[in-house]
């Protein structure tokens, strides 16, 4: 394997975004090709300072693959890590009511322009997946990692956040989101 890479993101309007991504098989998991996309998506992730989540199609695969990396960032310095590769993901199960949860997408604007709204979320989900040993797994997620999941599982299958915001009024910048939404430091 060579060096890694920053992968070149997609943009919101980029056709690939919209399509349904196509499962991989163990044998395509486990190829060469495949393990060196998934170690370029998490570098990716890991030296994006606020990416928690990068989908194969936001860099311009339309393969059942996404990478989790949730980290402490400066807006939110209590979360617990998290990494995961999943492939050929599925919601087998939701929990109670989907609510209103502040997100945004690294394809869809940069830096303080990054769009964020509120977007329709469980609190609770079962997840089936493979990972990039091709281990099956199932298990249950609740907060933020829940809340990735449904992000991430809804770029394999060409839904954008923007797909579940409800109320548009929400719609802002991060930056906004900052100045009005986070707690001021003294």
């Amino acid at each position: 394997m060579g060096s890694m890479k920053l992968l070149r993101r997609t943009r919101f309007g980029d056709p690939v975004l919209r399509l349904q991504t196509r499962s991989l098989t163990y044998e395509e998991i486990l190829s060469p090709e495949t393990q060196e996309l998934i170690q370029n998506m998490r570098y990716t992730v890991e030296k994006k300072r606020y990416g928690v989540g990068l989908a194969a199609p936001q860099v311009g695969k339309s393969l059942a693959i996404s990478v989790i990396g949730i980290k402490a960032t400066p807006t939110r310095p209590n979360l617990k890590p998290f990494d995961a590769t999943i492939i050929n993901p599925a919601i087998v199960e939701t929990f109670g009511k989907r609510t209103g949860l502040w997100e945004g997408c690294i394809s869809c604007g940069v830096g303080n322009d990054v769009l964020y709204a509120k977007a329709l979320r469980y609190k609770k989900v079962r997840v089936r997946w493979q990972d990039e040993r091709t281990r099956s797994h199932e298990a249950v997620f609740e907060g933020i990692v829940a809340h990735v999941l449904q992000h991430e599982i809804d770029h394999l299958n060409g839904v954008l956040f923007v797909d579940r915001v409800r109320d548009n009024k929400t719609m802002i910048t991060i930056a906004e989101y900052k100045k009005h939404y986070l707690p001021k430091a003294h």
